[in-house]
């Protein structure tokens, strides 16, 4: 407890230092997809970027060895996006924040409600801070226009038919409001992100 206090002190300092990496945009535009965001938003026009994707039962084995594909791709300056819902993503992205790379995190539920009483004084928690404080982060939240846009229907349909067909299973469409289809989202949007989007650029 008295560490975060005397913390705060130096928390207020660098976001007056760095008051655009802490300003929340409730209308990102990137790649036709809107986004409320914070960070550092010249991480979205980066040439070479890469996008951490595992499943929920990913060996500790197959969590290192992507690992150290990811670390090697981040010290050749590639960008890393991720979801981090899996504990392997979870992981890698821990990693990969605590040995300075940059990351872009798209996130199901990040940001208070516009208009909340939370909103005017919001700031990354914990980890994040430090990684926002130094550019080293941008946090994207899709809005709800995003999350039913017929690109991002169509690829999470797709990536659930083939995970039924791969498990001998019936396809069964789920609710655009439900926490499945809400995760397998974030990743197709993240490799939209991740392939880029041409000339639609980026727009806050």
């Amino acid at each position: 407890m008295i560490n975060y206090v005397y913390a705060n002190a130096e928390r207020s300092w660098q976001r007056k230092q760095n008051p655009e990496l802490f300003r929340m945009h409730r209308k990102t535009e990137a790649c036709g997809m809107l986004f409320t965001s914070m960070g550092n938003h010249f991480l979205l026009d980066w040439p070479d970027r890469q996008l951490v994707e595992m499943s929920r039962k990913a060996t500790d084995e197959q969590i290192q060895h992507k690992l150290k594909f990811i670390l090697a791709s981040a010290q050749n300056g590639a960008v890393t996006y991720t979801a981090s819902i899996s504990k392997g993503e979870q992981f890698i992205a821990r990693t990969l924040r605590e040995q300075g790379f940059p990351l872009v995190v798209l996130l199901n539920d990040g940001f208070p409600e516009e208009g909340s009483p939370h909103e005017r004084f919001y700031k990354p928690g914990g980890v994040y801070f430090e990684a926002c404080s130094q550019g080293k982060l941008l946090l994207l939240e899709p809005t709800e226009k995003a999350y039913t846009s017929p690109f991002v229907c169509q690829a999470v349909e797709e990536t659930l038919l083939r995970k039924a067909e791969a498990k001998h299973r019936e396809y069964q469409p789920v609710a655009t409001d439900s926490l499945r289809y809400r995760f397998v989202a974030l990743n197709e949007m993240g490799r939209k992100l991740v392939e880029g989007c041409g000339a639609d650029g980026i727009r806050l």
